[in-house]
């Protein structure tokens, strides 16, 4: 039911989209960022810890892996941890990837990168196909979009998402007065409207130069390279207001030990009446009273409560 409600600032997980060419600087710039955001989470932290707090699902042949134990930008690239995602490159398998990294302890994943899920083997485009490739087949395809944005705009844990983009070349004068290639990026490869969804997004263009896109945060005004400090901004930014995700992991908490006390409360009970009461719940559940959810639970106390007031 819909209702008006007083708008309230939230803190939030950062959905972070940095797309370019190859070879324009997208993995380096999301670790820089990464560390930045973890650096800022736990100021008390080690290197080494901090590092161990940065998740990369690889699509890109082991790349990122290249970055580890050098310096890069003035920055110390330590050991990370990394799943390796070769094709197939389906949602269920980037699932796979994002929560060993998110059980291991990662607080930033960094999906490098989101393309290979659109067009790679085993992507939403094969399955499109797969399902006869016609205008109608998207609408079965809708459900596996919206589970692959879910990982990207997750909120537990931050995410940056790296996506290639289709290129080109110009010619244009270089540093030294003469004519020379350079190359360009033109459209993302991905789903049109997902770069809509971040909250956040650049376009890294040769030499790491990264253009924002979008800026939610108003902390990006001109091109540059990105800093192991813009992570530490663009974390605080992000932590400015009410923690919805506290404020529903205490009101779990709360009906997770009043449920447990009703629970024990049910079971105590010897009357007959209430005895049968019960039974029959378990066999209508087919659970015991200690597995019913909440609000079962809860109904079940006010029926009895209510025998005794009778």
């Amino acid at each position: 039911m819909l209702k008006v409600e007083k708008a309230q600032r939230e803190k939030l997980k950062l959905p972070i989209l940095l797309q370019g060419v190859s070879g324009s600087g997208k993995t380096l710039s999301a670790l820089l960022l990464a560390y930045g955001i973890v650096e800022a989470m736990f100021p008390g932290a080690s290197q080494e810890e901090l590092w161990m707090k940065v998740g990369v699902i690889d699509t890109e042949h082991r790349r990122a892996s290249l970055y580890v134990n050098s310096e890069k930008a003035g920055q110390f690239i330590g050991e990370f941890q990394v799943v390796n995602l070769p094709e197939p490159f389906s949602v269920d398998r980037y699932e796979e990837g994002f929560y060993l990294l998110v059980n291991a302890g990662c607080e930033v994943v960094i999906m490098d990168s989101v393309s290979h899920n659109w067009e790679g083997e085993g992507g939403i485009l094969d399955e499109h196909s797969r399902l006869g490739g016609q205008f109608n087949n998207w609408k079965d395809v809708k459900p596996i979009e919206k589970r692959f944005r879910r990982l990207a705009m997750h909120d537990q844990v931050h995410v940056i998402s790296t996506a290639r983009v289709k290129q080109d070349y110009i010619v244009e004068p270089n540093e030294k007065g003469k004519m020379a290639p350079r190359k360009i990026g033109l459209k993302m490869i991905q789903k049109d409207n997902l770069e809509y969804e971040f909250a956040v997004s650049f376009r890294i263009e040769q030499g790491a130069v990264a253009y924002p896109m979008k800026d939610n945060s108003g902390i990006f005004e001109t091109p540059r390279q990105l800093t192991v400090e813009d992570g530490r901004k663009l974390y605080e930014w992000s932590e400015i207001g009410i923690d919805v995700a506290k404020i529903e992991r205490e009101r779990r908490e709360k009906e997770e030990r009043e449920r447990m006390a009703m629970a024990a409360w049910i079971t105590g009970q010897n009357e007959p009446r209430v005895q049968m009461i019960v039974n029959q719940a378990q066999a209508m559940m087919r659970l015991p009273i200690d597995q019913f959810d909440y609000v079962s639970t809860l109904n079940l106390y006010k029926e009895i409560k209510g025998v005794y007031n009778t």
